[in-house]
């Protein structure tokens, strides 16, 4: 029963993850500020120049490969473990296109609507970080398979269900964080309060030694994620 519901799980949040990554690059919360009353923004600049970004960082002095360049790539490794995920016969090749044609939809419809800046390095980027997760994926089913372990379905369904409480957190700092541990409390009750129902709805059938390796992993992957926050 409660491999089910953490199957169902995976699937909610992938429908999730789809629609918070068409708001934050496809609409720029543009309908929210519709509704807020605020006025649009409007970018229509186009960059057809591979690495272009990496020579202006080179250019001024900088980093070549900006913390936004990071976001974005690793913003992109949850869908190529997605198109992993659902096949039923698993192809590598069909990943891979599915993944970058996300990519080029997204900046297609981001010329369309004109809410970004067109960039082919966005598209080289965001497709590396597909290929990330198509290779996490690969490598944890070469693991299972090795070790005789879970089935890597269920291992992602499993790791699935500790992103929420992460999200909400990244949420909550992202409005009201200003890098002082004032939020900690927050956070704390955010933790506990999800690790419950967690508890009770998706990981009460473990084994004691899973349920002591999953709060470990739970915790410290929150409080990780958190920090390089």
């Amino acid at each position: 029963m409660m491999k089910i519901r953490r199957k169902h799980f995976f699937q909610f949040m992938t429908i999730l993850y789809f629609i918070i990554v068409f708001c934050m690059c496809i609409t720029r919360f543009n309908i929210l500020m519709t509704l807020i009353g605020c006025p649009l923004t409007r970018i229509d600049a186009v960059n057809m120049i591979p690495f272009h970004s990496i020579r202006e960082n080179l250019k001024y002095g900088h980093s070549p490969v900006s913390w936004d360049m990071l976001y974005n790539m690793v913003m992109f490794v949850p869908f190529g473990i997605i198109y992993c995920y659902y096949q039923k016969a698993f192809s590598i090749y069909k990943a891979i296109g599915l993944s970058f044609l996300t990519t080029f939809s997204i900046e297609a419809a981001q010329f369309i609507f004109k809410t970004g800046v067109v960039d082919i390095d966005d598209l080289i980027i965001n497709t590396i970080g597909s290929l990330l997760g198509i290779l996490l994926y690969i490598a944890l089913q070469k693991i299972l398979q090795w070790k005789q372990l879970w089935n890597v379905h269920e291992v992602i369904d499993t790791i699935a269900t500790i992103l929420p409480p992460l999200f909400i957190s990244f949420v909550v700092e992202m409005f009201f964080g200003d890098g002082s541990p004032a939020l900690r409390p927050v956070h704390n009750i955010i933790l506990t309060g999800y690790g419950v129902c967690d508890y009770i709805l998706l990981i009460k059938d473990f084994s004691l030694k899973s349920k002591l390796l999953y709060a470990a992993f739970y915790i410290g992957i929150f409080w990780l994620i958190l920090s390089i926050l």
